[in-house]
């Protein structure tokens, strides 16, 4: 037997070990099942019947039986990448249902009633909270449903000083804002009954003036389930660089391409929601990526929405809290891999 033929035996070994342990964990799904009983013949073939190699590579016009070889077993290792990559996120995912379901436990599970429920997540923002906080209240809106998440500064303490005046949900560990939306609605889904939603940025740059024109436009047009902040639809006050504008426009066009919904802006943070579609909106992926994946809901369940001028102020502060404009990359491809591949 030549070492190419042990090398084929050993590798025949371990892929037979890796199928038994999936199909023992019953996670043996029908795709896994085919690719693993191909790559099984294949290496079991040819470890033993190695002339078969000369007829089977000049089926795929190659010059070499090796290359084919080695073609197939990229393929095999991406394909195995790919099943790493999808169990690297599910446990991401699993950790964060473990988190906001601690998050809810240890809360005061206290029952909501109110037209209007502010959703803020506060993450190290002392320098701004409270100001932000006073700032709701004092536009008389009276329920503030608050996730801290995982604050490494003196904002929790902060917040524990407003806790007759608010909802609070601490999460165990950061997991930025798609985890706190979710939390958020499934504390509404279990103890709101609330008409509207809104989710407030901690960082002072919304103006809660703005929200007077999303709740009149709710009022008078019953069929609108969404309201979202645009910065472009008119001329805000909103100072916008042209670096951060220009990727903007982009995503707007790629956001039309892949979801097949129209808008003026993207990735919106100052929304308000009717609490009746929260049930439609489960949001499964992680970092900013969530606001596309938002879209893509509102678009495929043909939620109505409309999109409001709003005025947003950009500080040194806040945009150092923002993200950079380099991460529409990996937001792009975080994207389409959980849309198309996940």
């Amino acid at each position: 037997m030549s070492l190419l033929q042990v090398f084929f035996v050993i590798s025949w070994i371990v892929i037979f070990i890796i199928s038994l342990d999936i199909a023992k964990k019953e996670k043996f799904n029908a795709v896994h099942f085919l690719v693993f009983l191909c790559v099984w013949i294949w290496l079991l073939t040819f470890s033993f019947f190695p002339g078969v190699l000369n007829y089977v590579w000049g089926i795929f016009w190659l010059q070499r039986w090796a290359d084919l070889l080695v073609y197939g077993s990229i393929i095999f290792l991406l394909y195995f990448v790919l099943l790493l990559l999808k169990k690297v996120e599910d446990n991401r995912d699993d950790l964060t249902k473990f988190i906001r379901e601690m998050a809810i436990q240890n809360s005061s599970k206290e029952k909501i009633h109110s037209e209007m429920l502010f959703l803020v997540r506060v993450y190290n923002e002392e320098k701004v909270l409270k100001d932000t906080i006073d700032k709701i209240f004092d536009k008389w809106y009276e329920k503030v449903l608050v996730i801290n998440d995982w604050s490494t500064d003196n904002s929790r303490n902060i917040l524990e000083s407003y806790k007759d005046k608010i909802i609070l949900l601490n999460h165990l560990k950061n997991r930025w804002w798609w985890a706190a939306l979710e939390t958020w609605f499934e504390y509404i889904r279990r103890f709101g009954r609330t008409d509207y939603v809104c989710t407030f940025d901690a960082d002072w740059q919304h103006d809660i003036s703005d929200l007077d024109k999303f709740i009149k436009i709710l009022n008078k047009n019953k069929n609108i389930d969404v309201v979202l902040w645009s910065r472009f639809i008119t001329k805000t006050n909103t100072n916008v660089w042209i670096v951060r504008k220009i990727i903007l426009k982009l995503w707007i066009l790629f956001t039309f391409f892949i979801s097949n919904i129209r808008l003026t802006d993207s990735h919106n943070w100052y929304r308000v929601f009717r609490t009746k579609i929260i049930n439609d909106i489960r949001l499964t992926i992680d970092d900013m990526t969530y606001a596309s994946e938002m879209m893509d809901i509102i678009a495929t369940k043909r939620i109505n929405f409309m999109e409001v001028p709003v005025n947003i102020k950009y500080t040194a502060y806040s945009m150092s809290k923002g993200q950079r404009s380099s991460n529409a990359i990996n937001i792009a491809i975080k994207f389409i891999w959980n849309k198309f591949f996940r």
